[in-house]
């Protein structure tokens, strides 16, 4: 944590704003959360690249007796991207929005981007860095995307890279964001490796108050976090929508005309 941030409290996440229309979206289309014991919080993003047959009934029937929040974020380059956010919205599940941008791209591929995206994914309550061309090609570009969505009022989750310094500054923009803490099954890791990835995440937000932590919509993943959330290790931890990790430190500074 920077010194200059203030440290992370393992406070319940109460939504004191009305969710109408003036509400940002982070906080609009966010999940009730509640978090009576003051466990360290860690969210689990699954990224839907249109593999799953998320629409199926198996699928989402899987999805809505899962045991604790998860959050999906939906890769904006498939065709029916808005189709298959609006599928996870109608089970009240919170949505972030995948997006890359080209290499080589500049402020203005930035500002045609997410202005394209967003209106048309418009229940997300982030975005999601991609995987591929991400949103940290400069430093132009990534001040230029947070600068985006601090007016449009969503968060942001960023891929892990170096210092981590997008998600600092934009946080310091009034930008709810936070880097991912582990991809955690990119490589077609085994259920046994998910496991104990996330026991560590779990330790990590012991420490940090909170973390958060990205796969994929895959079989084996759900799989090992269904066996997972049967652990020790996760009753140490809330298991909780990204919307309550990224408004840990406060419930949106920049909402409430206040900053800390």
């Amino acid at each position: 944590t920077d010194a200059d941030e203030p440290a992370a409290a393992n406070v319940t996440v109460v939504d004191e704003t009305p969710a109408g229309s003036n509400a940002p979206p982070l906080i609009r289309y966010s999940q009730g959360f509640e978090n009576p014991e003051d466990k360290p919080l860690m969210a689990i993003v699954l990224i839907d690249d249109g593999t799953s047959p998320v629409a199926g009934a198996a699928g989402i029937a899987a999805l809505r007796s899962f045991p604790y929040a998860l959050s999906f974020a939906v890769d904006t380059s498939l065709k029916d991207a808005a189709d298959r956010m609006a599928i996870y919205r109608a089970e009240g599940l919170e949505v972030m929005a995948m997006i890359d941008l080209p290499d080589g791209a500049v402020p203005s591929d930035a500002e045609t981007t997410l202005g394209a995206i967003l209106p048309v994914m418009s229940e997300v309550v982030g975005v999601l860095e991609g995987t591929r061309g991400g949103l940290q090609g400069s430093r132009d570009v990534s001040d230029q995307v947070t600068s985006i969505l601090s007016q449009t009022g969503h968060g942001l989750l960023t891929q892990d890279k170096g210092l981590n310094t997008m998600p600092k500054l934009a946080r310091k923009e009034g930008v709810p964001a936070d880097p991912v803490f582990r991809d955690f099954d990119s490589k077609g890791q085994s259920p046994q490796v998910i496991r104990r990835f996330l026991d560590q995440a779990a330790f990590r937000a012991g420490q940090d108050g909170g973390v958060i932590m990205l796969g994929r919509l895959r079989a084996d993943t759900i799989s090992a976090l269904l066996l997972w959330g049967l652990q020790d290790r996760a009753g140490k931890v809330a298991l909780a929508p990204i919307s309550a990790v990224l408004t840990r430190l406060w419930r949106w500074a920049a909402y409430r005309g206040l900053r800390r």
